[in-house]
């Protein structure tokens, strides 16, 4: 691979850094970004009545007509604040309020944007649900859960027949339901366009009653440790934390730098706050445009995905490591593809899990063959709490794995905890907490009302914190083998998955009270059928030649370079089934569920501690 580390960056109109550091006797160290945090509205519907009369023809959505086809199904600001105007009448018609939140199951559409927006301005909070949950569940024991918790007067499906079973499941009386697509049967049912009103003057009046205070969304944790919690967020949060993200930028320069406003391509769903705040919402704050992305990074959808992104030359584009390390592969086999992708593109980013530096040298090796430059790929941080975003990485970045520096508007606390530093943030973008859960609430915020994130991190470089903070792994995740020796889980997965040089798309770190680290590994399917030569299933990948002999030799080879027991692997068994969502084993983040998955897969797990040699498990240290 070629060493691309001595080309110039393509332009990143990012402000420059004024960090403030407080260190205190005890070791705690205070962050504050020295940067102001620019003016935010008092609440999520205003940027849309905004650009509606600034820019009121620019497209805001768009997505692929349904059941395929070509172009693109567009709705412009003022189109959508029409509507969402409308909707929200029908919804005060129908009894919307604090009291009476909604429920979507949809995948991302413009029927469920437009939806959310009408219901969150006629002041009922709004709970969007994983469709896993609902399509895929066989006891429909989490979306049970939710609705008895959330209590949702209205629930959006966006289509009636796909969502048969679960409306049955829930229990329909007292409630109405809303659909796109085909109609529901055994229930209050209205089709979403015939939903809508000729909006009076109670629909300006709910606008004039939405505050910064007020709940506007309760967005539900992936359930990971227990049931999902439903976090509550103010609009004040999601309001403000657009604003944070837009405040490390020269927003001038960076219109310039792109030739226009923002441009999105995006996939990451709206049931988790990443897609539904860091993507959906902070697009309409930017007043760009969002093009739908059906695809995914899976064997199934990751056609949809390479089609839309030749189709849209974006401006930025973030996604989680999964969806990178698949693009990675096409990039470097359809230049088409890496034309169109790298065009306009000024940064790339990403967040929800670590990524490997493989991934990165790939992606930046096609975007100096295509364009001559590097293009910053940096990271974001925050979780389900703080709306989403926390931190990221403000300044042209070839290094992954950091976490970046605290957004204006935060407070990072690092507090010792052992050999590591526990990271805790307050800002205006964090929860108050958690809705109907008071124990949980109180146990997630130390003295000081720091949030706890449950994370370690650390300093690029002690002595120069502008460098940014790097992520030094999740405490919870962290595990110590039978001889007492401390396993970092995280450092362990990023730098063996690397190590193979693309061949395992991920890795769960297995090894708690046994002698030795060992792995379970998903394959990177496209990657691996290309080394192989011919599009097998992924059953036959797990158990082929080529494919076993060369994560045999990398990770030997990265053996040879982590010889101590904290980070040496003994044996992996590749799986030849990925990671379940619908079972937590991978959540919406796009990031495995360690404990979970090794939980669920206690059978492969006993594979590799068998005491005599088990088919499939490849030993590393023979």
């Amino acid at each position: 691979m070629a060493d691309t580390a001595h080309i110039p960056f393509r332009e990143v109109p990012y402000l420059p850094l004024k960090l403030k550091v407080d260190r205190r006797p005890d070791g705690t160290i205070y962050l504050d970004s020295g940067n102001p945090l620019k003016p935010w509205p008092p609440h999520m519907l205003a940027p849309l009545v905004h650009w509606a009369a600034a820019a009121p023809e620019r497209v805001w959505l768009a997505e692929r007509p349904k059941g395929g086809g070509e172009g693109w199904r567009e709705v412009t600001y003022a189109e959508g604040l029409a509507t969402v105007k409308r909707l929200a009448q029908g919804f005060l018609d129908a009894g919307a309020g604090p009291g009476a939140p909604t429920m979507i199951l949809s995948a991302n559409a413009i029927d469920h944007a437009l939806a959310k927006y009408a219901a969150i301005w006629a002041g009922s909070p709004v709970v969007p649900v994983t469709p896993a949950y609902a399509l895929l569940s066989e006891d429909l024991g989490r979306l049970r859960y939710i609705d008895e918790l959330i209590s949702p007067k209205f629930i959006y499906v966006e289509d009636g027949a796909a969502y048969q079973r679960a409306l049955d499941g829930l229990g329909m009386a007292g409630r109405i339901v809303l659909y796109s697509g085909e109609a529901p049967e055994r229930c209050d049912a209205v089709r979403l366009e015939q939903f809508g009103r000729t909006p009076g003057p109670e629909a300006d009046a709910a606008y004039e009653r939405l505050a910064p205070d007020s709940i506007a969304t309760f967005m539900m944790t992936s359930g990971s440790t227990g049931e999902p919690k439903a976090v509550i967020n103010l609009h004040s949060m999601v309001a403000a934390n657009a604003k944070m993200i837009r405040s490390a930028w020269d927003e001038e320069r960076l219109d310039q730098v792109c030739g226009g406003p923002q441009v999105w391509c995006n996939f990451l769903p709206w049931s988790h706050t990443f897609g539904a705040h860091a993507i959906l919402h902070n697009m309409l704050d930017w007043g760009g445009t969002l093009y739908i992305d059906e695809g995914a990074p899976t064997p199934a959808r990751l056609p949809a995905m390479i089609r839309n992104l030749k189709d849209v030359p974006v401006t930025q584009h973030t996604t989680v490591p999964a969806a990178w390390a698949a693009l990675a592969t096409e990039l470097e086999h359809d230049q088409d593809l890496a034309d169109n992708f790298f065009s306009r593109l000024v940064c790339m980013a990403y967040g929800g899990a670590a990524m490997g530096q493989d991934i990165y040298e790939r992606i930046q090796a096609v975007a100096v063959r295509t364009t001559g430059e590097r293009i910053s790929l940096s990271a974001g941080y925050g979780a389900t709490e703080t709306s989403p975003t926390a931190s990221n990485v403000h300044w042209p970045n070839d290094r992954m794995g950091l976490i970046g520096l605290p957004l204006p508007g935060n407070t990072f606390k690092m507090v010792p905890a052992g050999e590591k530093m526990e990271l805790r943030v307050k800002g205006v973008n964090v929860t108050p907490g958690y809705y109907r859960n008071p124990e949980k609430t109180a146990a997630a915020f130390d003295e000081e009302g720091f949030y706890r994130l449950g994370d370690a991190v650390k300093f690029v470089d002690p002595d120069h914190p502008e460098r940014g903070l790097a992520f030094d792994g999740r405490t919870a995740e962290e595990f110590k083998l039978s001889n007492g020796t401390w396993v970092s889980a995280g450092t362990v997965r990023v730098e063996a998955v690397a190590a193979t040089g693309g061949a395992l798309s991920d890795a769960v770190v297995c090894g708690l009270n046994q002698i030795d680290i060992t792995l379970l590994g998903f394959l990177n399917e496209a990657w691996c059928q290309r080394l192989v030569g011919e599009p097998l299933a992924l059953a036959d990948l797990a158990v082929h030649p080529k494919v076993v002999e060369h994560v045999r030799s990398t990770l030997r080879a990265y053996n040879a370079a982590h010889a101590h027991p904290s980070a040496r692997i003994a044996r992996i068994l590749l799986q030849d089934v990925q990671p379940q969502a619908d079972s937590g084993e991978i959540t919406e983040k796009g990031y495995i569920n360690q404990s979970r998955t090794q939980d669920l897969r206690k059978d492969q797990v006993g594979l590799l501690y068998s005491s005599s040699p088990a088919p499939g498990v490849l030993d590393l240290l023979k």
